[in-house]
């Protein structure tokens, strides 16, 4: 699932996560071609070969629009496609993609549905597994990222400085 943060208005997001800083398109590549059948799944009507190869292209030149070559073939931001991947993956509904602007990074959190609408993998879901499953999501994207609580303020809210 992915949230921009203008379908809320104003006020605050909680959750544990990391922020997705330092991304470039060698990490997108890695990341897609992993999980290439569940994000083919996502976006069935994507020309995966064309969108890795102007992302291998991108990369080549060092640039770091990974995002916009993803946008214009057809797919929603990067963090987006993270937490969507991971909540096919793990069965969950709780991991959240936030695209940055002007108050938060880039980021990945946890925050699960009302506990009447959590899956049976989201209850178990515990402290010890999220921190497993950041790990493994900090090595595959190759950046450095340690997960905390975060409170991720947007519109008239003082900027986040949590991470």
């Amino acid at each position: 699932m992915g949230i921009n943060k203008r379908e809320f208005g104003k006020g605050i997001i909680y959750g544990y996560g990391i922020a997705l800083k330092n991304m470039n398109c060698g990490n997108a590549i890695s990341f897609i071609a992993k999980h290439k059948d569940i994000i083919k799944s996502l976006y069935p009507e994507t020309e995966m070969d064309d969108m890795l190869g102007c992302l291998y292209q991108a990369n080549k030149v060092g640039s770091d629009e990974y995002d916009t070559i993803i946008f214009d073939h057809g797919m929603d931001y990067f963090p987006y496609i993270i937490g969507l991947t991971l909540n096919i993956e793990y069965g969950t509904t709780g991991f959240l993609g936030l695209v940055g602007e002007e108050y938060f990074d880039d980021c990945l959190i946890w925050q699960p549905e009302y506990p009447w609408e959590m899956t049976d993998p989201d209850k178990d879901i515990s402290q010890e597994k999220l921190d497993e499953i950041y790990e493994k999501v900090v090595n595959e994207l190759g950046i450095e990222a340690s997960p905390v609580h975060m409170a991720l303020y947007y519109d008239d809210f003082p900027k986040n400085t949590n991470f």
